[in-house]
């Protein structure tokens, strides 16, 4: 077993208690979508397989995780939304209810909502173009193991073995819309992510250490910042995944994430789930699907397996279905934001007007 799934299996153990932490400071509700975030984040941890031996005779290359595991990542982040709301639903404070931050200023708990809201439809923005990108990937790539499979033995597979090259050529940058530097437009978001969650720490340490989480508001705010750092470090390790080989160079995004997710002791069951996640989750990172289609096609290119065009495909299509169940899990986390959002903005109308 490699060294990452052992430190996560001793990690794993010290994780179970802690999970069953309360977060006291934060009260009813808040405690209750606390304990089911850790609950949410030590599964993705324990479902964390990570292969760093994907490529083929011996052939070194990134760590890899599967379509399932970014699905299920996208799901929590749905579900946390959706527990959110769900607390401002019931909550009974000011839209514009302040809590102190360290500056002085007043930071209310619907402008952290709504920038943590549009900051996740940006990155499903980021993912859609991934999820296109790869789709005309296994479109290529069965085409060019059904002229392969045509041009066994003839004078055509030189032919088809550069196709197949030239299409696995075009994966490594699944994320690339329009811009001209898809590693440049990668380094741009890690760092917009990074900075939403320092600011994010900073202003809940000093909600809590001013003692403003008490009542519902502060609460509130303590939620949302929450909800805001867990959805960029998890959105941010799936956009790597994505986007890899092409955007190795993340920009430092390890350190920074590693002391951004340092909080108050009241949050250290949260804290210690993610940074469980952050330490297992390997750099570089890529799609372990995606990595057996270029193994595939590797090995029908120099011929080191009899029926290599029928596992291109059989492997194609694995990545082609891991890519469909995350697009999906994508549309009904665009649709629960954008439903929440809307309702929110009604929440608030309907306040102005009493």
């Amino acid at each position: 077993m490699h060294k990452h799934g052992q430190s996560g299996m001793r990690i794993r153990c010290r994780l179970r208690p802690s999970s069953r932490r309360r977060c006291r400071l934060l009260g009813g509700d808040t405690t209750a979508f606390c304990a089911s975030l850790v609950e949410g984040l030590a599964h993705l941890e324990s479902t964390l397989e990570v292969d760093h031996h994907g490529g083929g005779g011996g052939v070194a290359s990134p760590g890899t995780v599967s379509m399932r595991w970014c699905a299920d990542a996208m799901r929590l982040v749905k579900r946390m939304q959706r527990e959110m709301l769900a607390i401002f639903r019931k909550a009974d404070v000011p839209v514009a209810a302040a809590a102190v931050s360290s500056s002085g200023a007043a930071a209310d708990w619907f402008e952290h909502y709504m920038q943590e809201t549009a900051a996740l439809l940006d990155f499903c923005n980021a993912f859609k173009a991934a999820v296109s990108r790869m789709h005309r990937y296994c479109m290529v790539v069965d085409f060019a193991a059904q002229v392969a499979g045509r041009a066994a033995g003839g004078r055509d597979g030189g032919a088809a073995a550069f196709l197949v090259v030239e299409s696995a050529g075009a994966a490594p940058e699944p994320c690339q819309a329009q811009s001209s530097s898809p590693p440049a437009a990668f380094r741009e978001k890690m760092a917009d992510a990074k900075a939403a969650v320092a600011e994010a720490e900073r202003l809940g340490r000093a909600i809590i250490v001013s003692g403003g989480a008490g009542g519902d508001a502060g609460g509130m705010v303590v939620v949302t910042l929450v909800a805001k750092i867990t959805t960029s470090i998890l959105s941010m390790f799936v956009l790597q995944a994505l986007t890899a080989p092409a955007t190795v160079d993340s920009g430092g995004v390890r350190t920074t994430i590693a002391s951004a997710v340092g909080v108050v002791p009241e949050l250290e069951p949260w804290r210690e789930s993610l940074s469980l996640i952050h330490a297992r989750f390997p750099s570089p990172a890529a799609v372990a699907e995606h990595e057996k289609v270029a193994t595939a096609v590797r090995d029908l290119v120099n011929g080191k397996v009899d029926g290599g065009e029928q596992l291109l495909r059989a492997r194609s299509g694995e990545l082609r279905e891991g890519v469909e169940m995350f697009d999906c899990v994508l549309d009904e986390v665009f649709d629960e934001v954008v439903r929440g959002r809307n309702e929110m903005l009604g929440i608030l109308r309907d306040k102005a007007l009493t």
